[in-house]
Parts: structure tokens; sequence; C-alpha cells
């Protein structure tokens, strides 16, 4: 697919941060971001004159503060996704978002959290923490559920072999894979159902160093100080 903007914004840090946008519409979509980078996405946004029309989050995260309040308040861009109750939308499976003439189709893929979700385009797949480069999102979190996580990978493994995976996070510098890379690298989709339950369900004794507080911020109900100055049309 072509004629799209396809953007990392985040430098290459382990949390990452996708720009979408049309260049025919100037409309745009990020998603992911972390808040104490909204004045970089903003410059981004400025830049081409992009205007934010959605601001999603693939799931509740637990190692840093979500920017998609943030955005939608100085942007009127839509927040959606998860948390319920701390977005102004949610995402259903099957759900179509159009970005001018680029289009995400959301898939409910929970496993590392309850409200996790993957967004599919027709060359590339977001895939949140659900599917890391060479790993997994872990599910010893809140919400964490080894067995839903199994079945949302084994779904994301149906996508034709060749669709580019952009995980939420990688902490060794890499970029992207593909569905093929990772079916035939990633240990953990090696192993048959049983080991791979056995290994998610064990407890891991190191915590996100944020996660008390990434919760908290994450989660807290929508008040009047978020509202957007103005509200963008809605997808």
């Amino acid at each position: 697919m072509k004629g799209f903007i396809f953007e990392e914004l985040n430098g290459g840090a382990s949390c990452r941060t996708y720009l979408i946008a049309s260049p025919r519409t100037r409309q745009a979509l990020i998603v992911d971001p972390v808040l104490e980078l909204v004045p970089g996405y903003m410059q981004r946004l400025a830049k081409d004159q992009l205007r934010l029309m959605m601001v999603v989050d693939t799931h509740t995260h637990a190692d840093h503060l979500s920017g998609g309040r943030e955005l939608s308040r100085m942007t009127g861009a839509v927040h959606a996704g998860a948390p319920e109750g701390s977005v102004r939308r949610l995402l259903r499976d099957g759900e179509v978002l159009a970005v001018g003439d680029v289009h995400l189709t959301v898939w409910d893929s929970p496993g590392h959290t309850s409200d996790a979700l993957v967004l599919v385009m027709e060359d590339r797949v977001l895939t949140g923490d659900t599917l890391l480069i060479g790993a997994t999102g872990r599910t010893d979190l809140p919400t964490g559920d080894a067995e839903a996580e199994y079945l949302s990978l084994q779904r994301l493994l149906s996508l034709p072999e060749d669709t580019l995976v952009f995980p939420a996070h990688d902490y060794g510098g890499r970029t992207f894979s593909t569905i093929a890379h990772e079916r035939l690298t990633n240990p953990r989709l090696r192993l048959d159902h049983e080991a791979f339950i056995r290994l998610m369900t064990t407890p891991r004794a190191e915590k996100p160093a944020r996660l008390e507080e990434a919760l908290a911020y994450n989660t807290r109900p929508l008040e009047a100080r978020d509202e957007p100055a103005e509200q963008m049309a809605v997808f």
C-alpha cells in the first residue's frame, strides 16, 4: 500500500508511537502516544499541516502515561480504544477506521490486558503489546489472561506471512518484523498450547517501574478539564 504517511514518532525508544496520515486529506491518527512526548507530536503534525482526527490506545498501559487525553484536549481529536470509561470512544472488533483513504480494521486482542486490540492494515498490523518482536506481551499484570493471549496470537498468525508487524514496544532497537519471521523465530510462538500457558502464568518478579502511577493515570474517569476546545467529527 502506497501513498500514505506511516512513521514511528519516538525515535526508537522502547515505547513506540505511530503516526498514520493521508497526504491527500491531511487527516491523521496517532497510536499509543506517550504523555511526555506530546509537544513533539504536535510539532510533527504542524510540519505537514496534518489534522489529528483520532488518538488510539491499544490497551491500558502499565508502564507509561498515555498522551491520548492530552492530544484530544489540545486538538479536538477523538480519544479512542482503551480503557473503558477513560476514552471518549470504545472500538469494536471488526470496526474500520478511515484516515482519508487509509483504512485500519480493529481486532479485539485480549490477553496482555482484557481490553487490548490490534489495528490491521492492508500490508501491516499494529500489534500493541499482543505480539512483540521475538516475544509476546506478558499476562501476569492486571487483567492479563494467558489463554486469551494464546487465542489472540493464533488469530494474528492467520494474517498473510508477509504482513509487517509493528509492536507497541521493542527493547532491542528493532523497528518491525513480519508474521513469517515471528512464526519461525519467536520462541513463544513455537510453544504448544500447554507450554505457552504454563510459561505465561508463571509469575515474574519484576514489575514496570511506573505501574501504579501509570494505571492510576490511564484509568481515571473523564473530567470536565479533559473536554477538547473543538470536537472533531466522529469517525
